[in-house]
């Protein structure tokens, strides 16, 4: 069921973890670090309730979901697993190897033993297609799976340098450089003790940015600054998208009525808009086979929606333009029919006020109704959505963003608008792959973003840049037509006052209607030439299919995990890349009244 409104995200958290193996840690350290472990993730897990208690009109009314994600290796991974438990995380394992592999990793058969008992309590399993010949890069790449996974990353060490590639200090060092914040439980082995515990957010692993972590009001801090939106005016229009509602009838038909009388698109019924459902059957059929509901559901249903809202306003807003535009042209007309019908002066004055006054109608429901920014932000929110569950089936890529603050000039954070936010949150909701990957399931996988993916965006480009090219080439026509048509009329003008000027002089007023008339409906021509950008639209569209095209022949080849997760994040980069150069073109192209 797709609801009456948006879906709200279900809070989630993720958890990872990384630190010393046991052979680094005395039973006793093992004991109290059990005892804070515990702790941390009590804290953590009283910070969500809190958030999700505090933010009840933002997330959906469902209990959170609170999940760890470890290798289960001896001591800081088994012991974070154990404590996770007890405070009612789900746990799923992320191996280096395939399973009956990665027990050669526990020599002593009692840590072989606690193994298959940690791994056997665990809710979920995933093992990455790892091989010894791939030395410490195996361990480095479940370092980097638990950093995709991770909101936050649970670090047991004593803050040093580390052993290499893998290490703990290496997988704090990414995971900070990613922009996931690690709270570290502080090892000191000479002392044989916990001496506290610190929250680093930025830095590297040597020289980090570290934040107050005391009491439980910075754990709800941490998390609140980590899963919840940052912006108010964000946060206002978040409220707006949840109240939105499926309205399919859409009355404002002038910009496919357009597209229609100049044979660029059939008309159809644009008055009628497709069912959420329906689009969602359409867009994600084939997706169905290939990912569990857990991870497609949360995200089909949000891409519904936006695009669903993304087409509504678009029309709105688009057919909002071509309506001033026209009345524009009207007014023009209907001041210069005075010339001809003099007496009918007062009654063409009230008309062109009335006509003016529909301008400025129409401008103000769009700017009351805020097509503008709803269209932009629906349509960047869907498709920074479409891409998320082939990158999150990779099991190593991370999500898209973190937050949804960026980075600005000098180093200032920046609020970006709340889509980010929110794409985010649906990618948290998401769970992870299970099981174990291997090169079939790898090109499998790369086979089908290549089909349900890559080749319908390719398509569809190709479709809009020929769409858009022509579009400009008919407006470009009628522009040359009306203006030629002007140019013909002074011509006949010229002529006839040589021929007969007394004749010509009683059809002055005529011409000066044609003349005067006629360059305003160019003007007004033009004016949606110019404001749509359809050849560079057309260029945009015409890129990304040739980009999507070699990017598609680079995944045909691909068997490898990691390559294929950096390829089908440069999927992902290619689509918004043109999604964001279209944003920035027209986010200054309100709907105004035509000057």
């Amino acid at each position: 069921m797709i609801g009456k409104h948006p879906p709200r995200p279900l809070l989630t958290l993720n958890v990872g973890i990384t630190g010393h193996r046991a052979h680094l840690l005395s039973p006793k350290l093992i004991s109290e670090l059990e005892h804070h472990a515990r702790d941390v993730f009590a804290r953590l897990k009283t910070a969500t309730l809190n958030v999700h208690r505090d933010e009840a009109e933002i997330f959906a009314p469902e209990d959170p979901v609170l999940r760890l994600h470890t290798p289960l290796a001896t001591g800081a991974d088994q012991i974070a697993a154990m404590a996770a438990r007890v405070n009612g995380y789900r746990v799923r394992a992320m191996l280096p190897f395939a399973i009956a592999e990665y027990e050669k990793d526990f020599a002593d058969p009692a840590e072989l033993a606690e193994f298959r008992s940690q791994l056997e309590a665990t809710d979920e399993r995933f093992a990455l297609p790892g091989t010894r010949e791939m030395g410490d890069e195996a361990y480095v790449r479940v370092g980097k799976a638990v950093i995709a996974a991770a909101d936050i990353l649970v670090a047991i060490w004593d803050g040093g340098e580390g052993n290499g590639p893998g290490g703990t200090a290496h997988v704090v060092d990414l995971a900070l450089r990613a922009g996931a914040p690690v709270l570290q439980l502080i090892v000191d082995h000479e002392g044989d003790t916990v001496t506290g515990r610190r929250l680093m957010v930025g830095g590297d692993a040597i020289e980090p940015i570290e934040v107050p972590l005391d009491g439980q009001a910075d754990y709800d801090k941490l998390v609140r600054t980590t899963l919840a939106p940052h912006s108010e005016i964000g946060r206002q229009e978040i409220a707006t998208f949840y109240s939105e509602t499926e309205k399919r009838t859409n009355w404002r038909i002038e910009y496919p009525l357009m597209l229609a009388l100049l044979r660029v698109k059939k008309l159809g019924k644009p008055w009628r808009q497709s069912s959420i459902q329906d689009d969602i059957d359409y867009e994600w059929s084939a997706v169905r086979e290939s990912f569990p509901a857990s991870a497609r559901m949360p995200l089909e249903r949000a891409y519904g929606w936006s695009n669903f809202l993304a087409i509504r306003y678009a029309q709105f807003f688009r057919s909002g333009h071509v309506t001033n535009y026209a009345l524009s042209a009207l007014a023009v007309f209907i001041a210069l029919t005075g010339l001809i019908f003099p007496a009918a002066k007062l009654y063409l004055v009230v008309a062109e006020l009335s006509t003016i006054g529909l301008i400025y109608l129409n401008t103000g429901s769009g700017k009351d109704g805020d097509w503008h920014r709803r269209w932009l932000q629906y349509r960047h929110l869907a498709e920074t959505l479409r891409p998320l569950v082939y990158l999150k089936r990779t099991g190593v890529a991370g999500p898209p963003f973190r937050s949804d603050y960026i980075k600005g000039p000098l180093h200032r954070e920046a609020g970006a608008d709340w889509t980010r936010w929110y794409a985010s949150a649906i990618w948290r909701e998401m769970t992870s792959p299970t099981g174990e990957t291997g090169p079939e399931t790898i090109r499998k996988l790369a086979d089908h973003v290549i089909e349900e993916q890559v080749k319908p965006q390719a398509a569809y480009h190709r479709v809009n840049a020929e769409r858009m090219h022509h579009l400009d080439h008919k407006l470009h026509e009628v522009g040359n037509f009306l203006m030629g048509a002007v140019i013909a009329a002074c011509f006949l003008f010229i002529v006839g006052y040589f021929i007969d000027a007394h004749a010509v002089k009683k059809v002055t007023n005529y011409f000066v209607l044609i003349t005067a008339g006629l360059p305003a409906a160019g003007a007004a021509v033009f004016g949606l030439r110019g404001h749509g950008e359809h050849l560079l639209a057309s260029s945009r569209s015409a890129n990304s299919a040739n980009a999507l095209d070699r990017n598609a022949r680079r995944l045909a080849e691909l068997d490898e995990i990691d390559k294929l997760a950096r390829e089908l994040e440069r999927t992902a980069a290619i689509m918004l890349s043109d999604l964001n150069e279209w944003t920035t073109s027209y986010r200054e192209k309100s709907l105004e009244v035509p000057a």
